[in-house]
């Protein structure tokens, strides 16, 4: 697949088009996980500096603050799986233009490129579900004391 006409660079951007979409769409989905991220860690700090003035309270403390240490430790693998199916998208992007540039035949690295970038876009939604679920049963546990 060389570029030689204008023909031949409509289809390696056509090709191109798949990945760069799952990039845009995974953006999104970082941002979201960044944001729940960020708001889990501050409320981690708070709770910590409460557990310092030591109200009395503390075996209770110490279960919302394990709760929401999980709850990062969550986002955070959820976070850099997406990342990681950014990259690989990418990557897959730039070998789509290899192949094109210097004719070299490179299909199976693409699909498996694509195929990893996948199996990580399902692994930071199986992790972002965990951490919904997570969340949920922290709230129901403390609605029931």
């Amino acid at each position: 697949m060389e570029i030689s006409n204008i023909e031949s660079l409509t289809h390696v951007l056509q090709a191109s088009i798949s990945p760069v979409a799952l990039v845009s769409g995974v953006g999104l989905l970082i941002l979201s996980l960044t944001n729940r991220f960020s708001r889990v860690t501050d409320r981690l700090r708070e709770l910590a500096a409460k557990g310092h003035v030591g109200d009395g309270g503390s075996v209770r403390l110490d279960e919302q603050i394990a709760i929401l240490l999980r709850r990062a430790r969550l986002l955070r693998a959820a976070a850099s799986c997406a990342a990681g199916c950014a990259l690989l998208s990418s990557v897959e992007v730039l070998v789509i233009f290899v192949m094109a540039v210097f004719g070299v035949t490179l299909q199976h690295l693409v699909l498996a490129l694509f195929a990893a970038s996948l199996v990580s876009l399902i692994g930071a939604l199986l992790l972002f579900l965990r951490d919904l679920h997570l969340s949920l049963n922290a709230v129901d546990a403390e609605l029931r004391r």
